[in-house]
């Protein structure tokens, strides 16, 4: 396992600035370098990510029973990613057509982009959930590939945010999305060809508890965070064209959440999910303050708000994914994770529709300066969402570890526990939780 985890988080961090360029980028790209119109823009975006959710709940289900070892999934994540880089360059390449060609050229070629992706996201994802860890490792895992992620938004926010706020020539443009695309390839194929770094005794694992909350109100929570996520990184660059004088809150915003993860996996695992989430609420709340103050376009304002926002939105990010992996470790990998990730999908295309209408709605270019238009009240108002979803998740884990008498309820066992493998080689059926203790009612020794 100690091969397989290096290679797993580089490629996942190639894979992130992949994602995080036609998410962060392309709306701005679309209505600035390719002139479309903002609602266009919304509806072009808002399309393709729809499909790419739907082809992810596809995908998902069929691979379910085909896809249930690590190794089998680090093969499939390598097999999509020639097809998915190929239509990222032809997007890339929209300025290079007539002007007239441009919306059906970009809403071609980003669907055929979004119906690719998943070849490679969902495999990729359900390697963490495949890998025989406990829960708190899983949560370190997780922690670490955010990390990756973060460090792949700085990427994008540092090298290619800029040519497009400051009109870079598209020569230089297409320059850094065919070295990214070599790199997401490289990465994926590399990932696949590392030996089995899981021993046959560590197959076993540890015994995994069941998760405290049933997916339904994960998936609502992933949903509204999403959506609110998505809208404030929209509107996000061109606050930063026309308001912030080039200078963005997502940089910030991701060196805020890639710092913070190691602290949020410590938290969970030092004090409790709720407790992280609250704190996570508090971070999201101040960057909303700020957002809305006289001081948000000062160097100090942009750094606070930025941060917080990473911080805060990086906290619950990490406590969903924990508890969505925590279902796929039980069985069926492929499907919890196309289902998660259609929905976050999915929300992401209704947020593209908002942004399209707030954006249309006010003339951006000098609205984005007065902190209370409507396309700035609208980031505000998605960091005070967010916060709201952390205390309502926070308050829902509460609840689920009560009796109905008010007292602590049992924590449910999985329906699958398996010895630990230390303690058979020891002779032992010891079994032991998530936490490594003994579990309840298993004799140490037999």
């Amino acid at each position: 396992m100690r091969t397989v985890v290096p290679a797993y988080l580089i490629a996942h961090h190639a894979k992130s600035q992949l994602w995080h360029a036609s998410t962060l980028l392309f709306g701005f790209f679309l209505t600035e370098a390719c002139g479309i119109d903002a609602r266009s823009m919304g509806w072009i975006m808002a399309t393709s990510l729809l499909l790419n959710g739907l082809v992810d709940l596809g995908l998902g289900g069929w691979l379910r029973d085909t896809v249930t070892h690590e190794a089998v999934a680090r093969r499939r994540q390598a097999g999509g990613t020639t097809l998915t880089c190929a239509f990222f360059l032809l997007f890339c390449a929209t300025p290079m057509v007539t002007i007239g060609a441009r919306p059906a050229w970009a809403l071609a070629t980003l669907l055929a982009f979004r119906a690719t992706y998943p070849l490679l996201d969902v495999p990729q994802n359900a390697i963490a959930a495949l890998l025989p860890l406990s829960d708190h490792a899983r949560c370190t895992l997780l922690a670490r590939r955010n990390v990756a992620s973060g460090i792949a938004a700085i990427a994008v926010s540092v090298i290619a945010a800029p040519m497009l706020i400051r009109g870079a020539s598209v020569v230089g443009w297409l320059v850094w999305a065919g070295g990214l695309s070599a790199f997401v390839c490289g990465s994926a194929w590399w990932l696949a060809q590392v030996p089995d770094g899981v021993r046959p005794s560590e197959h076993a694992g540890p015994a995994r508890t069941a998760p405290d909350l049933p997916f339904a109100p994960v998936l609502c929570a992933l949903a509204v965070m999403i959506a609110a996520s998505a809208l404030f990184r929209l509107i996000e660059p061109y606050y930063a064209a026309f308001a912030g004088d080039g200078v963005g809150l997502l940089l910030w915003a991701s060196i805020g959440g890639a710092v913070s993860q190691p602290v949020w996996a410590y938290g969970r695992r030092r004090w409790s999910e709720p407790a992280v989430l609250v704190a996570a609420s508090l971070l999201l709340l101040a960057s909303a303050v700020v957002l809305t103050s006289a001081f948000r376009s000062s160097p100090v304002g942009m750094v606070v708000t930025g941060s917080a926002f990473g911080m805060g939105s990086g906290g619950l990010w990490l406590m969903l994914w924990t508890a969505m992996m925590a279902r796929a470790a039980q069985g069926g990998a492929t499907r919890y994770v196309g289902t998660f990730t259609c929905v976050s999908k999915a929300s992401q295309a209704a947020a593209m529709l908002l942004a399209g209408h707030a954006l249309s709605a006010a003339p951006y270019r000098i609205a984005m300066r007065d902190p209370f238009s409507g396309p700035s009240l609208a980031m505000a108002g998605a960091l005070v969402v967010i916060a709201g979803v952390c205390l309502a998740l926070a308050l829902a884990l509460v609840v689920s570890r009560r009796g109905s008498d008010g007292t602590p309820a049992r924590r449910r066992r999985a329906g699958r526990q398996v010895p630990d493998p230390v303690s058979r080689l020891r002779g032992s059926s010891a079994v032991r939780d998530a936490r490594g203790e003994p579990a309840s009612g298993a004799p140490a020794n037999r």
